[in-house]
């Protein structure tokens, strides 16, 4: 999925599903030997469906509003522009008119939405580090699921994760998820799928919109975004935005008193993201983008002042340089991130038992990449690649209470990959098959630790542990792709794949020795990668011409699965290992219905056994389910756009979900309703309320834990022009 700067620099190469393609019949019968054992397999799945669809399905043109909104969303989960109908694959997309009608206290309540998608957002925005994963791979594993902007991805190498904070909503233009392994072209952490958000480009001479909004627990939300068509040759956009809130206390009232030191978790965020975009000729456009992003969020305790807090200052930048000619397009992307991480952490109590050391963590990302495209007749596409990164981290524990006290950690890992993408259209477009390789070569080195003499836990010293040459670990991995598209008439669209993703190990966990959930964790430098061979078919329905159907059923199997285990004769210590293989099965059922041209319904279910089959250190766990992960979940949009005003209701049931790897901690399932109405004030100025969990259901997200309940903003955004 590569964001619209990678579209073509003309339309030329886009299809157009209302042309119909001439077909020789020598060629004809040249395909027809190729793939007739996988137009049979196809066949009987659509067969049910055609079955079903034995109805007058009323007739439609191509002018048609509605055939327009369906048939002509382009994303790209190829690394090409493609129409939906064209992808063989299951994509959740989020247009910029449904993010508008969504309510949302932060992007991520916009993505938890899609069918296939766990977000764990334990505290709605006061979310230190939100977690949004695909596929029933664990929900507390944001590494185990890439996230991109703009086709560049932000997880860490030293942790997987994202700040999903530093991504502003008010600059997101589209969202697609593109569900299952996507390592055939985008390698480590698309695992369990892929996350690509675009952000918005110039469309008009000059263009502004500025919001403000106020909320409960205090809360202020600003932005302002800024873009012009320049010239004709080159565009500018700048997007600001800033929050601000005293926060509530996550702790239930039943609690307090076993917490003594608990105070609300309060936010500050602000962002600044400018990209420019100059386009010399059609073989040679430049883009370049830079963020910085700023945060300060309070851990809800504090023994003494300042408390504990963590801040996160991120830098990021990108150069995207593409081009075509004839049948031939190349895009070249490079891109560099930073992340200040500083941490305070206290434990004890005010008086002589009171320690306080400080993390502070530098963890660096880069890389560069090249596709070069090349269209093969009509209907043909050749996509090769190569891409090579590097990620680090230097950070270390500084002790304010014992000032000579320290712990370093550091560590580097680099990758070199190479893939190829074959992409074939038959049939008068008919069928779209995708066979896909990707070759990835990963090193770990420089590995570093060293503790001071005074560093202790439970009476043992981590400089027993000091090493100033980690052993360097080399490993390879393939990653391949095979799937196919079939639409046989207009209202039916089947699909088969088999891929294979794969997660490359985290840098905490191969040179990192420290305190995590009040035991020991060990670095363990031999680790490698953990795999997800994925085994799916999907169907699009349209029984009648409002309405589309898409049921999902998919196969997984993981192995080499990385788990913490207990260290034989070691009190408190445990570390990580490849020592699992685990099975994930499940079932998407997706429905939307157009009841008019201004009233959408949108509705999925999601049914996920996410287990362990094998644990050999640990055999009691064979068999329990994966942690935070709901078996169930149902999500529905109502989304009405009528000429007075605008109005928007989401409904969440998320199912309960074990906390421990035992299965013997859990919490229990919950609904929100969310809703949102916005009315025209003026030409260009639009006030809105947005209450999320109108119901206030203070539901728990973890087993001490509590979310912010009923949170109402009201908000006003001025557009010009509208």
């Amino acid at each position: 999925m590569i964001p619209q700067n990678h579209y073509p620099l003309n339309k030329s190469h886009i299809p157009n599903t209302s042309q119909k393609k001439l077909c020789h019949q020598a060629s004809c019968l040249f395909e027809l030997r190729i793939i007739v054992f996988l137009r049979v397999l196809v066949l009987l799945i659509v067969l049910p469906a055609g079955i079903i669809l034995n109805l007058p399905v009323q007739a439609q043109t191509q002018n048609d509003t509605l055939f327009r909104v369906l048939e002509e969303i382009q994303v790209t989960a190829t690394k090409s522009p493609r129409m939906l109908s064209e992808v063989p694959g299951r994509v959740g997309v989020l247009s910029e008119e449904e993010m508008s009608l969504m309510p949302a206290a932060s992007l991520v309540d916009k993505i938890r939405l899609i069918s296939g998608v766990n977000a764990r957002s334990d505290f709605g925005m006061f979310t230190m580090r939100p977690n949004v994963t695909v596929r029933g791979v664990s929900g507390e594993e944001q590494g185990r699921t890439l996230v991109m902007v703009d086709g560049v991805p932000v997880n860490t190498s030293d942790t997987g994760g994202v700040n999903w904070n530093s991504i502003s909503s008010s600059n997101v233009k589209q969202i697609e998820v593109y569900k299952g392994p996507g390592s055939s072209l985008y390698g480590s952490n698309a695992m369990g799928g892929v996350i690509n958000i675009i952000t918005r480009t110039p469309d008009k001479p000059l263009a502004a919109s500025a919001g403000l909004s106020y909320g409960t627990f205090n809360t202020y939300q600003s932005h302002l975004n800024l873009s012009s068509l320049a010239t004709d040759k080159l565009k500018l956009h700048f997007n600001a935005f800033y929050s601000n809130s005293d926060g509530y206390n996550t702790i239930p009232d039943s609690l307090r008193e076993a917490n003594p030191y608990s105070i609300p978790r309060y936010l500050e965020d602000a962002g600044v993201n400018a990209k420019a975009t100059y386009s010399f000729n059609d073989l040679f456009e430049v883009t370049a983008g830079y963020d910085l992003f700023h945060n300060k969020r309070g851990e809800g305790r504090e023994i003494r002042e300042p408390g504990m807090y963590r801040k996160f200052d991120m830098n990021r930048a990108n150069v995207n340089i593409r081009g075509e000619r004839d049948d031939f397009r190349y895009v070249l992307n490079m891109f560099y991130q930073r992340e200040d991480y500083f941490r305070v952490s206290e434990r004890g109590d005010p008086g002589d038992g009171y320690s306080r050391f400080d993390v502070d963590s530098d963890r660096n990302d880069m890389g560069i990449s090249l596709d070069l495209f090349q269209d093969i007749g009509r209907n043909h596409s050749l996509t090769v690649g190569i891409e090579a990164k590097n990620g680090s981290v230097d950070g270390g524990d500084f002790y304010r209470t014992s000032p000579y006290d320290t712990v370093i950690n550091r560590g580097s890992m680099r990758s070199f990959a190479g893939y190829l993408q074959d992409e074939i259209s038959m049939f008068d477009e008919q069928m779209h098959v995708q066979l896909g390789l990707r070759y990835d070569h990963v090193t770990f080195y420089d590995g570093f630790f060293e503790a001071t003499d005074n560093v202790s836990f439970r009476g043992r010293y981590f400089n027993t542990f000091n090493d100033d040459g980690i052993k360097s670990n080399t490993w390879s991995t393939l990653s391949p792709r095979i799937a196919l598209r079939y639409n046989p008439v207009r209202s039916v669209s089947s699909y088969i794949s088999y891929s294979r993703g794969f997660r490359a190990p985290l840098l905490d966990d191969l040179s990192r020795t420290g305190i995590l959930w009040g035991r020991i964790k060990m670095a363990n430098p031999e680790l490698g990668p953990e795999t997800l061979d994925n085994f799916e078919a999907g169907v699009d329905i349209r029984p009648i011409w409002r309405v589309i159907l898409s049921p999902t059923l998919f196969y997984s199997h993981g192995n080499d699965f990385l788990y913490f285990i207990e260290l034989e004769n070691e009190d408190s210590m445990h570390r990580r290992e490849n020592v699992s293989s685990v099975r994930i099965t499940g079932v998407e059922m997706d429905i939307r219905y157009f009841a008019t041209d201004q009233l959408t319904l949108s509705a999925n279910y999601t049914l996920y056994n996410s287990e362990i089959l094998s644990f050999p250190e640990r055999a009691e766990l064979e068999g329990k389910r994966l942690t935070y992960t709901p078996i169930n979940q149902v999500k529905a949009t109502l989304q009405w756009n009528y000429r007075f005003f605008n109005s928007g209701i989401s409904f969440l049931y998320k199912g309960s979900q074990f906390t421990s790897d035992d299965n013997e901690q859990k919490i229990d399932p919950y609904t929100t309703f969310d809703i949102m109405v916005s009315r025209r004030l003026m030409d260009s100025l639009t006030a809105s309320i947005e209450v999320m969990d109108i119901l206030d259901n203070r539901h728990m997200e973890t087993i001490e834990e509590m979310s912010p309940g009923r949170f109402m903003t009201v908000k006003f955004v001025y557009d010009w022009p509208r």
